[in-house]
């Protein structure tokens, strides 16, 4: 692998508790994580005296960095003025925490919007709570990272290239998710061709062509091709960050399989015993198998370590 790449996770899809999450850091050989969930509470819960007092002390004694602060801030609706309120008073904690950890990264949301509304009446307000998110951050050594999502005002590519030619500057930037593009029906090799360069920032999670979660490297993501770009083409020295939201695949598969009869006649979820059984058979495990969380983890750390080396042979 090279060097200059780093591994990263969003480990509390495995537990909310942060000493099994450290634990499976240490146990894959790596230092950094994206804290989101930590000890059953959001890390936008935290202000920078608790986390200073009950958090870091165990992520010193793993020797724990953080790659991002994957934050919830801006996943709220875009008419929420308390919310917008809670947020900012957030963001202002997670810059200290930020600055407590050495982090430059922390991520955000541009809103959560009725898809069937006016984007063009939407886009002034975003671009305006978004620049209040920057107001905070002004003044420090810290940058804002945009991950497109679904139901928010950056679904797409095209909105997300509007946020950043509306915002972007040395402490606004992109961070790229090939799933959530192709769960919004974007093609995640178009998007990455089209925003590559504004993105500092790589979340590692797969999708199929039903829009359900798989493990790196099976689906729709074009992350072979993507992550060749990015070491041997544009020097690319940062993180990619697990986040492959295949926990599902591991709590419910099961239950899948026994009410099959009756999921495969609603449309949101028919898809997803299939794609399980697919699942199965890539990794050899029976219809009834049990898989835990932190198995399903692994895969995930074992498939995007061989596409690394892969593309640096």
């Amino acid at each position: 692998m090279s060097a200059k790449i780093k591994i990263s996770g969003f480990y509390d899809e495995v537990s909310t508790d942060l000493k099994i999450q450290l634990e499976l850091m240490k146990k894959l050989g790596e230092s950094y994580i994206c804290p989101r969930n930590v000890n059953g509470r959001n890390i936008s819960s935290y202000t920078a005296e608790e986390f200073e007092r009950d958090i870091k002390p165990e992520l010193d004694r793993y020797g724990a960095k953080f790659s991002s602060i994957g934050s919830p801030i801006g996943k709220i609706a875009l008419d929420d003025e308390e919310g917008y309120a809670r947020q900012l008073k957030q963001l202002a904690e997670l810059v200290k925490i930020c600055e407590i950890m050495d982090c430059k990264y922390i991520r955000i949301f541009s809103f959560i919007v009725n898809p069937d509304g006016n984007y063009d009446e939407y886009f002034p307000k975003v671009i305006k709570k978004l620049q209040g998110f920057k107001d905070v951050v002004a003044g420090h050594d810290v940058i804002l990272i945009h991950e497109n999502e679904k139901k928010i005002y950056g679904d797409i590519p095209s909105r997300c290239r509007q946020i950043y030619d509306a915002l972007g500057d040395e402490q606004f930037k992109l961070a790229f998710d090939a799933s959530n593009f192709i769960q919004c029906s974007a093609d995640a090799r178009k998007a990455y061709g089209e925003l590559k360069d504004y993105c500092v920032y790589y979340h590692i999670k797969d999708c199929s062509p039903e829009k359900v979660e798989v493990p790196v490297g099976t689906g729709e993501g074009g992350y072979r091709e993507m992550i060749d770009d990015l070491i041997n083409n544009r020097g690319y020295e940062g993180f990619f960050t697990l986040e492959p939201h295949t926990g599902k695949y591991a709590a419910l598969k099961n239950a899948f399989n026994v009410l099959c009869p009756i999921t495969a006649l609603i449309p949101p979820v028919k898809n997803f015993h299939k794609v399980f059984r697919r699942i199965d058979k890539a990794y050899g495990i029976s219809l009834f198998g049990k898989v835990s969380r932190e198995q399903v983890f692994v895969w995930q750390y074992e498939g995007l370590k061989k596409i690394i080396a892969q593309v640096t042979e």
